[in-house]
């Protein structure tokens, strides 16, 4: 365990690892989001933000993510930030699918995130793109 710990929290204080260590240990074996209580769920993406936010460089930010993800979880990642693009940009959904090669529902999720979810990536394409 500590060796697929260790990525994560690298960056933390030790305090913050130890309670975060005895938190997974005993609510994650099997990722089951109804027996990790909503409190758990928001300190976990809490200490994942923490440690994104410390990394200092993309190259530093970019080997993290390889080896916190795989090749296919990453390319979802990516995929899902194109889409919105191209959604912000005017592009219908068989254009999306035809560029990307994804599916309906997910282009339907991205644009539902998109106008109703909490403004995630709105700030990230006007982040990277200036609009």
């Amino acid at each position: 365990m500590g060796v697929l710990t260790r990525p994560v929290f690298i960056l933390l204080s030790t305090t913050t690892h130890c309670s975060m260590v005895a938190l997974i240990r005993n609510n994650m074996s099997r990722y089951n989001e109804k027996k990790i209580s909503y409190a758990h769920q928001e300190r976990l993406m809490d200490m994942l933000c923490d440690t994104l936010c410390q990394l200092k460089s993309r190259r530093v930010m970019k080997n993290f993510l390889k080896d916190l993800l795989n090749r296919q979880e990453r390319i979802m990642l990516v995929r899902r930030l194109l889409i919105a693009e191209m959604l912000v940009d005017g592009f219908t959904y068989k254009e999306i699918i035809k560029r990307l090669h994804c599916g309906f529902p997910t282009i339907a999720r991205v644009e539902r995130w998109l106008h109703f979810g909490r403004g995630g990536y709105q700030i990230a394409i006007r982040s990277k793109t200036g609009r």
